[in-house]
């Protein structure tokens, strides 16, 4: 086997975890009972040593993600979060077992204090690597078999993000291409391609050509085997379909591998009730605590400047296209356009106060009355009005995707700082792709980072739009 750094990545992030969580329990016991001298002849040194053997069971126990490039950091935690868990539990289980009371501060301080420190040193640790790689170091040498649009594609993408650390050596083909300048690499026949990967000790091979060439295929896969090469495919219709949004499962039936449609997150009923017990939560406490005072200040506001309703109800399109009354503070003048024209930069129609409410976005607060009557969510993609969702579902295909789940007061897109006028629709695509990705992705988890980020949006002015 070829000696990589991520084939020792795993046990690397172990020995850090250890060292780690020796410091914390002992500097624990330190500051909890004052001195160390008796640490290890008394029963928390017993303690002590079955929880970093726990650790070393859970770690090299729990598969891990570590060692690929691509994954994002916060996927990469889901190894120290899964191996947090089963050493806590194997430890509780310990002190059941033998009916001994140990300090419960000191326990509880010293794994609330691991949990933190564990995280951020996994984060630290992957962005060092990440830069590390992004100056040329610890790199991986590839090659791609089949030269057409979609693995073309790849070896753009790929290269482009240098903290992936791919070094791509260039194309092999059954065929010359026809336009060698617009190739990005060198190229070569497949004939030549095994000389060339131990010559050059080419670390992964990405193979793109149709099945006709299966022949060649199988004959390139048993090699790479044989002398350690890791072996991908790049398929087409895989690669057709990720382009339009649609996320994919890989699934089995003895040894035949199956592609198909990953079910949504949100289809799942527990998932579902979840989702909803955190809106009626979330928006119960928004109405109980904040709006007994905020709406009589903002709607005193809103009338001092001009005449009309305190409140605004637009007609928008929801889940399944279902149209609902959307409620929100009033910041136009009284006017005939409201439920066809989008508000600009520079609308003569918004108010002073309105401006204000929409820069801060106080004026989203009333939809969750929404969220409490069921047609909106307190997180999901943002409600459009019926005339611009006939619009951009005959501009942009994903768009109908947007409408399987409830509307949301916040969503990813407006998490990233996307909200306000689209005067392109490629800014419509951008959020729509965002909205897809919140769909196919859904975790509580998410939710509750996009409401934390929304809110500190509100509170710094970070976003787009006005």
């Amino acid at each position: 086997m070829k000696n990589r750094l991520s084939n020792y990545e795993k046990y690397i992030y172990t020995l850090m975890d250890l060292i780690i969580f020796d410091l914390v329990l002992i500097f624990n016991y330190i500051y909890i009972f004052g001195s160390l001298e008796t640490f290890l002849d008394t029963k928390y040194g017993m303690l002590f040593l079955f929880i970093m053997f726990a650790w070393l069971v859970a770690a090299l126990l729990v598969e891990s993600i570590a060692d690929n490039r691509r994954i994002k950091t916060w996927k990469a935690l889901w190894d120290f979060f899964r191996s947090y868990l089963f050493n806590l539990l194997l430890t509780l289980s310990f002190i059941a077992l033998l009916n001994i009371s140990y300090s419960r501060e000191y326990l509880l301080s010293s794994y609330f204090i691991f949990f933190f420190l564990g995280a951020i040193s996994r984060i630290i640790a992957r962005k060092y690597v990440k830069a590390y790689r992004k100056k040329g170091f610890n790199f991986r040498k590839i090659v791609v078999v089949g030269i057409n649009d979609f693995s073309q594609e790849f070896v753009r993408e790929i290269t482009a993000r240098k903290d992936y650390g791919y070094r791509f050596m260039g194309y092999f083909d059954l065929d010359e291409p026809e336009d060698d300048e617009k190739l990005n690499g060198s190229f070569d026949f497949v004939d030549n391609i095994y000389s060339f990967l131990l010559e050059n000790r080419i670390d992964e091979v990405y193979i793109s050509m149709p099945t006709r060439t299966s022949f060649h295929i199988k004959a390139l896969t048993k090699f790479c085997h044989l002398n350690f090469i890791k072996v991908n495919f790049l398929n087409e219709t895989i690669h057709a379909l990720s382009n339009r949004s649609v996320y994919l499962n890989v699934d089995y039936n003895g040894l035949t591998p199956i592609v198909s449609l990953a079910r949504e997150p949100l289809e799942v009923t527990t998932n579902r009730f979840m989702k909803r017990t955190f809106d009626l939560v979330f928006s119960g406490l928004v109405c109980l605590l904040i709006f007994p005072f905020l709406v009589p200040i903002v709607g005193l506001l809103i009338k001092l400047e001009s005449k009309g309703p305190v409140f605004f109800k637009q007609t928008r399109s929801g889940i399944n296209y279902s149209p609902f009354g959307c409620y929100k503070f009033r910041t136009m003048s009284v006017n005939m356009d409201s439920d066809k024209k989008q508000a600009t930069v520079g609308d003569s129609r918004i108010t002073r106060v309105g401006a204000f409410l929409r820069k801060t976005s106080i004026d989203e607060l009333p939809q969750f009355f929404n969220v409490l009557i069921g047609d909106m969510s307190v997180v999901g993609p943002r409600p459009h009005m019926i005339e611009h969702t006939r619009m951009y579902s005959k501009l942009i295909k994903p768009f109908v995707v947007r409408h399987w789940v409830k509307p949301g007061i916040t969503g990813l897109a407006q998490a990233k700082g996307y909200r306000g006028e689209t005067k392109e629709v490629q800014q419509m695509l951008d959020r729509v792709k965002m909205d897809v990705f919140y769909i196919q992705h859904w975790s509580f988890a998410l939710d509750t980072r996009i409401v934390w980020r929304t809110i500190l949006n509100m509170i710094t002015f970070q976003k787009q739009g006005f």
